[in-house]
């Protein structure tokens, strides 16, 4: 039983071990829209954020590729102003895959992405109650399904730039709910590869 156990795991082993496998950092901006950004005592109020990462690129063919990647996002907040003066700073873990198609080839030319995540959101909050004391907590979210799609354009085989938006699907509600259904944001990577 163990030969049949070792052979098997040896034959999946072999199409993996067949593929190009390439890899990447990256490092950019994280531009918070829609309710993640503007809603009122929830939102980050600010314009921008920061996101680093890396992946790991499995080419199929000369222009599909699958990608897993892990990018940790930090959002912060600034104050809403007026009485409560809330503040919300978001930090956003993202493990996920993409389908990475590339125009070209995958060592320069534009391409595409398109893919999901499991996510960990987490909301630092603080604000100044009404007797003027400041108050601060937090909330999270783990295991939460996002979607992301973009472009890009890779300039050579070790750079290129692209852009995807992001979406999560949290909870409005609860003890740990952020007060809206979905954290949305742009983000905007400098993409280093190497392995090529």
């Amino acid at each position: 039983m163990r030969h049949h156990v070792a052979l098997t795991l040896a034959l999946l082993g072999l199409p993996l071990a067949a593929q190009d496998i390439t890899g990447g950092l990256q490092t950019g901006l994280s531009l918070p829209v829609g309710d993640l950004k503007d809603k009122d005592g929830l939102g980050t109020n600010q314009f921008f954020g920061a996101h680093v990462g890396g992946h790991l690129d499995f080419n199929i063919t000369p222009h599909h590729q699958v990608r897993a990647q892990l990018t940790y996002h930090s959002l912060p907040g600034s104050g809403w102003g007026g009485f409560s003066d809330d503040q919300n700073d978001y930090k956003i873990l993202q493990v996920g895959a993409d389908w990475v198609y590339n125009f070209q080839s995958p060592n320069q030319g534009w391409y595409t992405i398109a893919g999901a995540s499991i996510n960990s959101v987490k909301d630092e909050w603080e604000f100044t109650n009404g007797n003027g004391f400041r108050i601060s907590g937090s909330a999270s979210q783990s295991g939460k399904l996002g979607l992301r799609g973009g472009g890009g354009y890779t300039f050579n085989r070790m750079f290129s730039l692209e852009g995807t938006l992001n979406q999560v699907f949290v909870d409005k509600n609860g003890s740990d709910g952020l007060g809206f259904d979905t954290a949305t944001w742009a983000q905007v990577s400098a993409v280093f590869r190497f392995g090529r």
